[in-house]
């Protein structure tokens, strides 16, 4: 049963208040992607400036006929322009306030890019994320709770928040509101995954300590004694040679959407056999795939293919990634060991132990119904890398603002001070990604869902990092360090998924990959938070982040000849384009947008470094 179930409710209640707030904000993020990534004709768009932070957007729709009016605050930072929740107006016959992104859609999607079917496409996913984020808003798990002082795992689960510059921020689109409701991590309802057992013949597993084969240490580790002994009875009753098979976690949802209709022959001859539901309980995190062990925190969180698309990205698991993980981990961790600078920062890789993916011959899934959607990935829980006193959060959570209203970290930074916690959290979170690129050559993708905080009573001490499989990039002539032997990018999955591989050869596209996610994500919200909330000026904030890497290259001599080989200070940099890449996925490159790091340096230093 639900936790809405419980309370009395149902999933098709809607709460006016909730449906319109969330309105609000979808509308909000659609207009500010319209405008930021330059989607209409010249001269639709005219932006007045009414100060320093903020401006006057208008859309002239239709001269003379239809007109949008709306108020953004900008951002110093890649020149962005968030539109305010509550400003946007409908001038035509009548003016009205809009809270309904549809109709705003539909007035303006004949002027934007794409066909009819990737239009209506990216109607149905900001139809989606407004129902979704609906529900959060209602049902959500964060009502009344201050996130700072949760569990990691239920922090975790709780925000509500989601991307705050793509507008299908919330979609899942495959979900129904029931579904929603069921498994979305915002609501906290307990998820026990199915275990299927799998003939090798149709299944590959890598794992660090067993290689080319399952550690039979984390599966014991990932389900009770119980369930594992009537697990392993139920094999033995059902085929001849039970050690010689692969155990898979499924999402329930995926068992019964997908998987259970997509295995029948395969369960008719006991090549895959049906083992039951583990009676772990699971909590979902923020990917929703990923999901966090309550009944033994200890134990790995697993990552679960989903066949639905959520922020624009498909869930479910490429084969050849899954087979990666632990191969980029156990490389990763060796780059990390033999780093003694690495090792001062204090940062923490989760490992992703062990991946096993299912493979059907082509014959068995013509269709390929089944590609990517029965795998999955065992990964390291942060709380066993916490020392005495230290307690870890979601990055995300650093721009939440709690349910009453005031942002989730205010208590530490008040405490703290805005420029002394500003710095010391700058310090832990830019120095391992950044010394991983410019003196490794490695790139990590350390967007808000893949980094965690590390502190000791709200002051930040180090970072973790995560999402390995398809999060790292690499030039292999430009590594420090051995390359991986990894399994190669199939041709099928690079034509499909463009932006999905490992080894690159353009070393501005490797700075883009981390400099987007840890930059242009992660740190340019944090200034702009603060900058709104504590009164800790978006200058100030670069200025800081400028002096800390500043004094990073004053010690690295390998981080020196990084920014030249990866061009890191170039004065403009790439912002990928969210919305854009809904409306025409061939397009790439994004805009380009000024290095908030290189504007907070001066000339001599630029060309010293450069």
């Amino acid at each position: 049963m639900t936790k809405c179930e419980q309370s009395g409710t149902t999933h098709d209640q809607i709460d006016p208040s909730a449906w319109a707030a969330a309105g609000r904000r979808v509308a909000a993020q659609l207009l500010s992607a319209i405008v930021n990534e330059n989607l209409t004709p010249t001269g639709m768009i005219s932006i007045e400036a009414v100060s320093i932070r903020e401006a006057e957007i208008v859309l002239d729709v239709i001269p003379g006929s239809l007109r949008y009016r709306a108020r953004a605050r900008r951002a110093l930072a890649y020149e962005r322009l968030s539109i305010m929740e509550n400003s946007i107006r409908r001038i035509s016959s009548i003016e009205q306030d809009i809270h309904d992104p549809i109709r705003l859609l539909a007035d303006l999607l004949p002027a934007l890019p794409g066909t009819k079917e990737t239009q209506a496409r990216f109607a149905e996913e900001i139809l989606r994320t407004w129902s979704n984020h609906t529900q959060s808003l209602f049902f959500g798990a964060a009502n009344g709770k201050r996130l700072s002082a949760l569990p990691f795992e239920e922090a975790e689960s709780a925000l509500t928040d989601g991307h705050r510059h793509h507008p299908c921020f919330k979609s899942r689109i495959g979900f129904s509101s029931r579904d929603n409701l069921a498994f979305g991590p915002e609501f906290a309802n307990a998820v026990r995954p199915i275990w299927l057992a799998v003939h090798p013949e149709l299944i590959a597993s890598r794992a660090i300590r067993a290689g080319h084969g399952q550690d039979r240490e984390i599966i014991a580790a990932s389900m009770d004694e119980t369930s594992r002994r009537e697990f392993t009875a139920t094999l033995a009753s059902e085929v001849d040679d039970p050690e010689a098979y692969h155990w898979l976690p499924v999402h329930p949802w995926q068992w019964e959407r997908i998987a259970e209709a997509g295995t029948v022959a395969q369960r008719a001859d006991a090549r895959i056999v049906l083992l039951g539901t583990s009676q772990r309980r699971y909590l979902p995190q923020q990917s929703i795939r990923t999901m966090s062990d309550m009944t033994d925190p200890r134990a790995p969180s697993l990552k679960l293919s989903l066949s639905i698309c959520n922020t624009s990205t498909a869930r479910t698991l490429a084969h050849h990634t899954v087979l990666n993980a632990p191969i980029i981990s156990d490389w990763l961790k060796s780059v990390a060991s033999s780093d003694s600078f690495l090792a001062e920062t204090g940062a923490i890789f989760l490992a992703e132990h062990m991946g096993s993916a299912v493979a059907l011959p082509r014959d068995e899934d013509p269709f390929e119904w089944l590609n990517g959607g029965l795998a999955a990935i065992w990964r390291d829980p942060i709380g066993i890398f916490l020392a005495e006193g230290e307690k870890a959060v979601p990055f995300s959570l650093l721009t939440h603002l709690d349910y009453d209203g005031p942002p989730a970290i205010e208590k530490w930074v008040s405490r703290y001070g805005a420029a002394a916690w500003a710095t010391a959290l700058l310090r832990a979170a830019m120095l391992p990604v950044v010394h991983l690129l410019l003196a490794r050559g490695i790139a990590v993708e350390s967007h808000q869902q893949n980094m965690v905080l590390v502190h000791r009573d709200g002051w930040p001490i180090r970072v973790a990092l995560k999402d390995f499989h398809d999060g790292v990039r690499f030039i292999p002539s430009k590594l420090d360090v051995p390359r991986p032997n990894l399994v190669p990018t199939p041709a099928e999955h690079a034509r499909v998924n463009p932006n999905s591989y490992v080894e690159a050869s353009d070393p501005e596209d490797v700075r883009d990959f981390m400099f987007d996610a840890l930059f242009g994500v992660n740190l340019a919200e944090l200034a702009f938070f603060f900058d709104r909330y504590f009164d800790f000026d978006e200058e100030l904030f670069w200025l800081r982040a400028a002096d800390i890497l500043r004094e990073y290259l004053r010690e690295c001599e390998d981080g020196r000849a990084g920014v030249k080989a990866f061009r890191f200070l170039d004065p403009l940099i790439a912002v990928e384009d969210l919305a854009r890449r809904r409306l025409e996925p061939g397009a790439t490159g994004g805009r380009l947008a000024r290095n908030p790091l290189a504007a907070s340096m001066d000339g001599d230093e630029m060309r010293m470094l450069t």
